[in-house]
């Protein structure tokens, strides 16, 4: 059996409850009869229609919109005032037939520059009819002078769809609805435990009594599972869950159910595969008083549940706060550091005027897409993994200014140095990715480099507008001895690497598992995968946080160096993998090219300050990447939109430079 819904933070398919146990009275604002009260908003030449058709319950409103090959929204809007209590919730009926651009649900005050919206990037839009729930924790200030960013009164409300991919769609609504709610229960999320099965030195209450040497145990007999199940004693709101097994004996399948009054049961997920220790489960959204765990597979037979944690909303609210609650509890490097509430800084690696654009971070990692996953590096010195915590990094710009970013880790067992640039045409783009692992010690040494490919951007997950950063999902990943292959994405050329493996969350996180391999029998035996465990080289994963990682077995003289390259399209109808290049070769002619686009204007200047100058050079080459095509952008990411008051700054700059 697998999981009974898609897992995904959607807020669209919200059990009944989550609707009815409200205070006040439903009130219908719209029951969308008509077109009359709405008006089509658009940005210049973006084109949009309204008509009616058969609804969820009468009539409904689509709205047919084309971008035309341009950047913006389309949009239906009414005057509707509305006065909000201190918890509430909107709920309406949508399908769509519609790329995956921007749902955005807005609500705007009598001056009209104060908005408040929930924003749903590259939303999935469902073929049927659907119900939608925004409660008030999922509305948050989207801009606006207003000093006080409470919602308390609005005069308009908008549903928009934005450009993310573009093209053109029909998204069609029906019942809108509005409801008081009663305050939010942020009470501790506490019960009684109960259990089908447990040992006499196990039982249930040992689960949630929060003593670690206690636990839920028993034998787990597949004809007739045992089940555990957890009483809130009501209804309740939660995120997710926080399993710890005690050492060898976790449940390695189980399903969760969740139930309203402990008769009818709902599957919500069914972990497989599970590796022990801590589990972390989400269940975005989860609304229900009982909560039921059935083991399915244990490795010895037998279980031990130490401890079980239902989790608050914000655990799992999205898939960036679920991520950082993951990181909350690993060693510091083990995650990017923008999950662990650090500020991380980036630079931008493309082409002059190309259309696609990748990113690479502090510490190493490469975004190898707009909003797609990051391949990131780690080495294990004297059988220890060594991340970006555990090294000094420092980094540079190839001649001071080269828009040809490098991240050096300085180690006390080793350095590390990490190059990366974009090479080729406008249609026919890649990024390539350079390491030099060295040896710096007196001795002989022997490594093993990794090369993690890993759900989650460059573009760290406090990036909200245009393009959300943090998680990319990896939904299916194929790990050959020279590839990474990521479903939906051009795949990776890489060095022949000694093992190569892919996973699903649920069995362990890629890193996870370098962290706890057992490097002293790697390669021992022709470089055997058994050292991560039962693992495979492809795997889907409908949690959509698979990873993978090439390595690399290493031995180094003193003073001795190997490199190590990848490379991956940007651009181009050729979806297989990149040939094997010189690496070296292509970054001397990456760096023969914007040289003669950035030496045209020669400033001489004292020493002291050649850095200004080296400055400008470079943000002249971001200037350049940063455009398509003819035209100007502030960025990349949060900013891939062309405004007059910055297009002149860098029209400004291009003239001079």
């Amino acid at each position: 059996m697998r999981m009974a819904r898609r897992f995904a933070w959607a807020f669209t398919l919200v059990p009944a409850m989550a609707w009815a146990q409200g205070v006040g009275e439903i009130r219908v604002l719209d029951d969308f009869e008509s077109t009359t009260p709405w008006q089509v908003v658009t940005s210049d030449q973006v084109s949009g229609k309204l008509r009616t058709v058969a609804g969820a319950d009468g009539q409904a409103v689509c709205l047919d919109y084309d971008f035309n090959g341009v950047s913006g929204y389309a949009g239906l809007q009414r005057e509707l005032p509305i006065e909000y209590p201190g918890n509430y919730a909107f709920s309406f009926k949508l399908r769509g037939d519609s790329p995956a651009n921007d749902l955005q649900f807005k609500v705007v005050d009598d001056s009209g520059d104060n908005v408040w919206w929930v924003n749903k990037p590259r939303y999935d839009f469902p073929k049927t009819w659907t119900p939608v729930v925004y409660k008030q924790r999922h509305i948050s200030r989207a801009w606006g002078p207003a000093p006080d960013p409470t919602l308390r009164h609005s005069r308009k409300i908008e549903f928009t769809i934005y450009n993310s991919v573009g093209g053109k769609g029909s998204v069609c609504f029906d019942q809108l609805a509005f409801r008081a709610l009663p305050p939010q229960d942020d009470s501790p999320l506490v019960g009684k435990a109960s259990a089908t099965s447990e040992n006499r030195d196990g039982p249930a209450r040992g689960a949630i009594d929060d003593v670690a040497a206690t636990a839920w145990r028993t034998r787990l007999d597949p004809a007739k599972p045992p089940r555990f199940t957890l009483d809130l004693q009501k209804p309740r709101e939660f995120g997710g869950l926080v399993l710890d097994w005690l050492a060898d004996e976790q449940a390695s399948d189980y399903r969760i159910e969740l139930s309203d009054d402990g008769a009818t049961w709902r599957a919500v997920r069914e972990v497989r595969g599970s590796d022990g220790g801590r589990d972390h489960v989400a269940l975005p959204e989860s609304e229900a008083r009982f909560v039921r765990l059935t083991p399915l597979k244990a490795p010895d037979g037998r279980i031990a549940l130490a401890r079980i944690q239902v989790m608050p909303l914000a655990f799992a609210a999205t898939p960036n706060d679920f991520v950082r609650s993951v990181a909350k509890d690993a060693p510091r490097g083990q995650w990017p550091r923008g999950f662990s509430g650090e500020q991380p800084y980036w630079t931008i690696l493309g082409l002059d005027g190309g259309i696609e654009q990748g990113l690479i971070g502090e510490d190493g990692a490469v975004e190898v897409g707009k909003g797609a996953f990051s391949i990131e590096p780690f080495v294990v010195s004297d059988g220890k993994l060594v991340t970006w915590a555990d090294a000094k990094t420092t980094q540079s710009l190839q001649d001071g200014y080269l828009p040809i970013p490098s991240v050096h880790w300085q180690h006390a067992g080793f350095t590390l140095d990490v190059t990366a640039f974009a090479h080729g045409e406008r249609d026919d783009s890649h990024i390539t990715a350079r390491y030099v692992l060295r040896n710096t010690t007196d001795r002989p040494r022997r490594y093993v480099f990794a090369l993690a490919a890993r759900p989650m951007q460059v573009n760290p997950p406090t990036q909200f507008l245009s393009t959300v950063g943090g998680v990319s999902e990896i939904r299916s990943i194929r790990a050959a001895a020279d590839s990474i292959t990521v479903k939906g994405r051009f795949p990776v050329r890489a060095s022949r690497s000694d093992a190569a493996f892919a996973t699903r969350f649920d069995e362990g996180e890629a890193v996870q598992r370098l962290a706890r391999a057992d490097w002293a029998s790697f390669c021992a035996d022709g470089c055997a995968r058994k050292t991560f465990g039962a693992i495979a080289d492809q795997v889907d994963d409908d949690t959509g946080l698979a990873s993978g990682a090439l390595l690399y077995s290493v031995e180094l003289a003193p003073g001795q160096s190997r490199e190590f390259d990848w490379s991956v399209r940007l651009t181009g109808r050729d979806a297989s993998a990149p040939k094997a290049i010189d690496a070296a070769k292509a970054q001397d002619a990456t760096a023969a090219l914007w040289r003669s686009k950035l030496d045209r204007v020669q400033l001489h200047v004292p020493p002291q300050g050649q850095h200004v100058v080296d400055t400008l050079r470079t943000a002249l080459a971001h200037m350049l990447i940063s455009r398509i095509g003819p035209r100007l952008q502030p960025g990349t990411r949060s900013y891939s939109r062309a405004w007059i008051r910055d297009g002149a700054m860098i029209g400004e700059g291009l003239l001079r430079m």
